[in-house]
């Protein structure tokens, strides 16, 4: 089996290499290919991932990949994680929307959008090249945010391969959970529902027995969780149900903007100046030959992001920080799984005598009847060899209900008006989307994006 993964030279790839290198044996991986279109990426990010790589996994074939024809022949399975325009690109999005006084998110609102005028066209000609390539019976998962849309335009342009959307978002916030109820994480039930950073957790069981309230009244679960970022107040209020931590931008909208704007910084630009610092050390040396150095100055720098993440936004220090790893201390450290597990409990599903509950982004086919069979939604489904069984949610409020039909609304406009590459469509997309939800002010961010 072969896998290729568009986008192998990010920030991120040594997570990945080391997710699919503990795990290959789950699917019978022989080959992988991390593929990029930035020569001096593979050349630094890539050479510490194919370091990892084959440190844990010498007996199967790993190569970088600048040529995206041989990277995706034969290839069985294909993840996308592609930032496509870079760092410059999203500072140009949040700064945009920012200036004209509305939240400056990259999957968010405006930036979002913007985003996914880029994301999208570059995905569906990877597309292209999936089927005229790949193995018949290939499968795709797409990380490229924003993931949700990016997915709902793959199926929709006609795409006639398995596509599946996956985000860690949802599984990170699950997997803090058991700590706080005194559970095995195999024992915790959750119900997620909604759209991708858009979505709510509800109806949480542990081995049958209904542990919400417990849960929602544990003051832990406002300290040591992504909920660290939401009141106990607005939980009781949204009928007791969790929320991914991207609602803060919609709950906390006023004060996420005020609190971007007084920064000085928009998140973009702290990843560039991060990420420029890192890429000037890693100049100095011998990537290939020195991994074990490249590799101290990446995980610097790395943390640097990671511990600052969402600090300037919600004006809250992370409620805990990760520490430096030596290179060994990272390969010997057990792997939680991140995007690259969703995507490697699906296919190994397939063999399985076991269920499993994941988080995924699959097209609606009635499981929230409020909305479209083909609308994408961000959903729970249980998995076992019979395949993904999304599970509907026990209850989903009114007001849930009415919040996730109207950024629907903007999604399906969204998508089709990027298809279409239709400016007036646009318009109307931005104009229904709830964080912009005026003409005028769409009119003049899509004029901005548009340029």
């Amino acid at each position: 089996m072969k896998l290729t993964v568009l986008g192998g030279g990010g920030v991120r790839s040594a997570f990945l290499a080391k997710s699919l290198a503990y795990n290959a044996h789950r699917i019978g991986l022989k080959e992988v290919v991390f593929l990029d279109n930035s020569e001096e990426n593979l050349k630094t990010f890539g050479e510490i991932a194919s370091y990892i790589f084959n440190t844990i996994r010498p007996d199967i074939t790993f190569s970088l990949s600048t040529d995206p024809v041989t990277a995706l022949k034969n290839a069985n399975y294909v993840i996308t994680t592609l930032r496509v325009g870079g760092d410059e690109s999203r500072i140009g999005d949040e700064r945009i929307a920012l200036d004209h006084n509305t939240l400056g998110q990259e999957t968010t609102g405006a930036g979002g959008f913007a985003m996914a005028m880029r994301s999208i066209p570059a995905i569906l000609d990877y597309c292209r090249l999936i089927e005229e390539h790949a193995a018949d019976d290939a499968i795709l998962f797409n990380f490229t945010n924003p993931s949700g849309l990016v997915t709902e335009a793959i199926i929709k342009s006609g795409f006639k391969r398995r596509v599946y959307g996956i985000c860690d978002a949802p599984s990170e916030l699950i997997r803090e959970l058991p700590a706080i109820l005194g559970c095995h994480e195999q024992d915790l039930k959750v119900e997620c529902y909604g759209l991708n950073h858009f979505s709510w957790f509800t109806h949480f069981t542990v081995r049958g027995e209904d542990v919400t309230d417990r849960l929602i009244n544990s003051p832990d679960l406002y300290r040591k969780t992504a909920m660290q970022y939401f009141s106990p107040e607005l939980v009781q209020s949204c009928d007791k149900q969790l929320l991914n931590e991207y609602l803060y931008y919609y709950y906390y909208k006023e004060e996420a903007l005020k609190a971007i704007q007084d920064s000085g910084e928009t998140r973009g630009e702290q990843i560039a100046r991060i990420n420029h610092d890192m890429r000037e050390e890693l100049k100095t040396i011998d990537v290939k030959a020195n991994p074990g150095k490249a590799f101290d100055i990446w995980m610097k720098h790395y943390l640097r992001r990671e511990n600052s993440y969402m600090q300037n936004e919600s004006q809250q220090e992370k409620f805990h920080t990760r520490a430096p790893l030596t290179l060994q201390q990272f390969i010997e450290e057990p792997d939680t799984g991140g995007y690259a597990g969703v995507a490697l409990d699906i296919l190994e599903a397939v063999n399985s005598t076991t269920t499993k509950r994941i988080v995924v982004s699959i097209s609606n086919n009635g499981t929230l009847d409020f909305l479209r069979p083909d609308d994408v939604i961000e959903i729970s489904c249980d998995l076992s060899k019979e395949g993904l069984k999304p599970v509907t949610p026990v209850h989903v409020p009114t007001a849930q209900k009415n919040m996730i039909s109207c950024v629907k609304e903007y999604e399906r406009l969204a998508v089709e008006a990027i298809l279409k590459q239709d400016k007036t469509l646009a318009v109307r997309a931005l104009m229904a989307h709830p964080l912009i939800g005026s003409w005028s002010l769409a009119n003049k961010l899509i004029e901005a994006y548009w340029k």
